[in-house]
């Protein structure tokens, strides 16, 4: 079962991940030859209109002729032919012009003209092989065509370029693809391996066997899951032992389970029910016992599953949403209740409620693709500028040095959002007890008004601060001093020039309360139920552009919960905002 759960999860993978990147190799070799034809041919052109200047400057014979179109085949690399408007070759760089055919049919030379610049890419029966032309008209002091100038390339070369890169490219492709599969089943394994364990234990806790244990995954969720599962197993194992076959064991064992219980007999009529079942179903009917199964609960899903369990048989699981206040995420064991003569009474099913557990995969799903977005943007800039140093841009004292200004910037902009990911891993790891100490707030602030007073000063911006000198708290300084950091930053970031920020302290009601009010942009209503959350910004553009990692609220938010605090946002669109912090003395 195992091995089949594994290479089934492994084959999906190996589908979903392989498969775009062969289809992205196809198209990305395809882009690439058009590419490469497509710069081809813009550099032929140039390098026509370029000879066509020095030939109209030029008054040249037709031995003459020859010896230019040669002059410039060596200094271009392209092929120079002359035509007449008739399609005679006068000259030709490669060739004999008097061995050539007539031109006139030729269709980059119909193009020329016509007055435009001619291109085609066709077979040379001259040369033997396949060619790109472009041709542009060449007029006299009068503006009459007197000559098509025709420059042209082989596309051996180029073909032969567009193999090499495809070579690469499927190198590339078969090197990643090895490294994703190879992760894949390392990951997949991971995974498979836990979750085949604890459905194996969760099919054996079903048949009343609480022996076994799980070892606990490393996976968070999984091992908390497996904790739970093992521990609810040690639980009801010794409950049994403890109680036999006293009269009260079903009361006591249903009453100490966190999970909801339910059962019903072959009619659908309520046999029995835990206190959780009826909290998590939101069982109202206070003697729902004999009553049939539509009557008590009126969830379809539920209706469904018993339907299903009570005609199949076996055991049977799903997971379920149910619509309160907030979606509550369940998972449905069931199984075939029997009495001691292994005669079927009917069906239980047991109500793990699994919400936060997908809540925490949300969160981190959420966390990931953020990051991800985040990262993403930085590294490309760095990788595109290093690139264009690497072409050549670093021959250039004035570019090269912008180039690496701009990726400096970059590199502190991912410093920055390392060090706020650290800072808020830091936090959610709260310990059990933060260390506190009598400080003197105003100092505090005053530390603070420090830290950012060249930052506001280029901004000309006024940091003032409100605050008894003798005022002082029991607070970890190091923790509150990163706080009031972070907010004094944002009111610095979003206010204008020329503005005050103002940063007090006071004491009420047993509570130590610091604001940082500005006189910025202020942030509307829309925003204030999210304006905590990780990388949400009010103002992407603005807030990239001050270099901000959309982590300072959320960083302010975890400080505060760590101190048992609360905040509270005072916000007008055009007046400024006032951020307060109150700690409980």
């Amino acid at each position: 079962m195992r091995k089949k759960f594994l290479w089934k999860l492994f084959y999906i993978f190996a589908a979903l991940s392989i498969l775009p990147m062969i289809i992205l190799a196809v198209y990305a070799s395809s882009l690439f030859d058009d590419t490469i034809i497509t710069n081809d041919i813009d550099v032929l052109t140039q390098r026509s209109n370029l000879i066509k200047e020095r030939l109209e400057t030029s008054e040249l014979d037709s031995t003459n002729l020859q010896n230019f179109a040669k002059r410039y085949d060596n200094l271009s690399g392209a092929r120079v032919t002359l035509i007449t408007p008739q399609g005679k070759v006068i000259s030709d760089s490669r060739e004999e012009p008097q061995t050539m055919d007539n031109h006139a049919d030729r269709p980059e030379v119909i193009e020329a003209l016509a007055g435009k610049t001619g291109i085609s890419r066709r077979y040379s029966f001259t040369l033997k092989e396949d060619f790109i032309y472009a041709a542009v008209p060449v007029y006299n002091t009068e503006g009459k065509i007197v000559y098509i100038l025709r420059t042209g390339y082989p596309l051996t070369g180029v073909q032969r370029e567009a193999a090499g890169a495809n070579a690469g490219l499927l190198a590339t492709l078969i090197f990643f693809s090895v490294i994703v599969l190879v992760i894949g089943y390392i990951a997949i394994r991971n995974i498979s391996n836990p979750i085949t364990e604890i459905s194996l234990a969760s099919e054996r806790y079903s048949k009343g066997d609480f022996s076994s244990k799980i070892y606990p995954p490393q996976d968070e969720e999984l091992r908390r899951l497996a904790e739970s599962l093992n521990s609810m197993a040690k639980q009801l194992d010794e409950k049994l032992d403890i109680i036999g076959e006293q009269d009260n064991l079903q009361k006591v064992v249903l009453k100490s389970m966190n999970e909801g219980i339910l059962a019903v007999d072959y009619e659908e009529r309520i046999l029995l029910l835990n206190e959780n079942a009826t909290v998590i179903l939101d069982i109202k009917d206070s003697n729902p016992t004999g009553k049939t199964l539509q009557e008590v609960v009126r969830v379809s899903e539920i209706q469904k599953f018993f339907k299903k369990l009570l005609f199949e048989g076996n055991n049977q699981e799903t997971e379920i949403i149910l619509q309160h206040d907030k979606d509550v995420f369940l998972q449905l064991s069931g199984t075939l209740l029997y009495d001691m003569d292994n005669k079927a009474l009917g069906a239980l099913v047991v109500f793990n409620d699994i919400s936060n557990i997908k809540h925490l995969d949300t969160l981190k799903k959420d966390l990931v693709a953020n990051v991800s977005h985040e990262l993403r943007t930085p590294v490309t800039t760095i990788k595109g500028f290093i690139e264009t140093l690497k072409e050549g841009a670093i021959d250039d004292p004035k570019n090269a040095e912008r180039f690496l200004n701009i990726i400096t910037k970059h590199i502190n902009r991912l410093n920055l959002l390392i060090d706020d990911l650290l800072t808020l891993s830091k936090l959610e790891q709260k310990p059990d007890e933060i260390k506190t100490a009598s400080e003197n707030i105003s100092a505090l602030l005053r530390s603070v008004a420090e830290d950012y007073e060249f930052k506001a000063s280029e901004k000309k911006i006024t940091v003032n601060i409100r605050c008894d000198e003798e005022l002082t708290a029991n607070i970890n300084k190091h923790l509150l001093e990163q706080a009031i950091g972070n907010l004094a930053d944002n009111a610095i970031k979003y206010s204008d020039k020329k503005t005050e920020i103002e940063i007090g302290a006071f004491e009420k009601e047993h509570q130590l309360c610091i604001y940082v009010e500005d006189e910025g942009y202020g942030i509307s209503d829309d925003h204030m139920p999210r304006l905590f959350e990780r990388f949400y910004r009010v103002d992407k553009g603005r807030s990239r552009e001050e270099g901000g990692t959309g982590l300072g609220l959320a960083i302010v938010k975890h400080i505060v919960n760590t101190m048992n605090g609360v905040i509270d946002v005072e916000s007008k669109p055009g007046k400024g905002s006032k951020f307060t912090v109150k700690i409980p003395q």
